[in-house]
């Protein structure tokens, strides 16, 4: 299992927004994060946040670059948290070892620029949301009964079309979105989790975001994301105890401590 160490280099993302936002404060996070055991730094720049503001192409990329720089000057793998088609193409060409999608590349553009750079793609990560939009929206038509099989549609057209363009099934890891990402109901999120296996059996590699999520606010009372920890950690050694593949979070440190001992005692 790989830990996606979580770092936002953004003024709005909903638990940790304006924090990292200079370089050297941005530094100083991804240090920490590998420090904790994190195997890959996932680097957003645009908020997905349900109350976020859309910032540019360029204004995105500019945030990012320096941040690249630093990681891969200290050979580090990272991951690009971005729909935009000319942020995914400028890292691509950097080389990045995953490219996080939250809009599951339903941009006919993101897909030509894909096209264009199949050979310079090492791994996609295509999240699956109730709106497939820029943002988390919290009201969706998604039931309970049916979610799993939303979900599964979706990644099977996906990856159908994925490779037609020349991807492997090797190179895409399914994410099924999680919290207002499904919507706003929170058994919508349990349920995804519920039967987590049954998507490991049908699309091979999975990344999960439980992370401060909406849907582990809501049924400890609404408190806010930074309250969310212990919350958080439980949903991710459930992960763990499943053989999830990829795991995104804040908390590196606990993630990478729980899973140690969890393992310890299943020797």
């Amino acid at each position: 299992m790989k830990i996606f160490g979580i770092l936002n280099i953004t003024d709005d993302s909903f638990s940790d927004g304006g924090l990292y936002r200079s370089l050297d404060q941005a530094k100083k996070k991804a240090d920490e994060l590998i420090r904790d055991g994190a195997d890959v730094i996932d680097l957003g720049a645009q908020s997905s946040n349900i109350h976020s503001t859309q910032i540019s192409e360029e204004e995105e990329w500019r945030r990012l670059e320096p941040m690249i720089d630093y990681l891969q000057k200290n050979k580090f793998p990272i991951s690009i948290d971005t729909y935009k088609p000319e942020v995914i193409s400028r890292s691509l060409d950097r080389e990045v070892e995953y490219i996080n999608n939250i809009n599951g590349f339903v941009n006919p553009d993101s897909l030509l620029v894909l096209k264009s750079k199949v050979n310079q793609i090492n791994k996609i990560i295509i999240m699956f949301s109730h709106s497939h939009s820029e943002r988390a929206e919290g009201s969706s038509n998604l039931k309970k009964e049916t979610i799993v099989s939303e979900v599964k549609s979706f990644f099977r057209s996906k990856k159908l079309e994925l490779n037609q363009l020349g991807i492997l099934d090797s190179q895409i890891v399914c994410d099924p979105g999680m919290g207002f990402f499904l919507g706003d109901d929170p058994e919508l999120s349990f349920e995804v989790l519920r039967n987590i296996s049954e998507l490991q059996n049908e699309f091979g590699e999975i990344l999960v975001s439980v992370s401060r999520k909406s849907f582990l606010g809501n049924v400890l009372g609404n408190v806010p994301p930074i309250e969310r920890g212990f919350a958080s950690l439980s949903a991710e050694i459930y992960l763990v105890s499943r053989g999830i593949d990829f795991i995104r979070t804040h908390n590196v440190k606990a993630l990478q401590n729980a899973e140690l001992v969890w393992r310890k005692c299943n020797l």
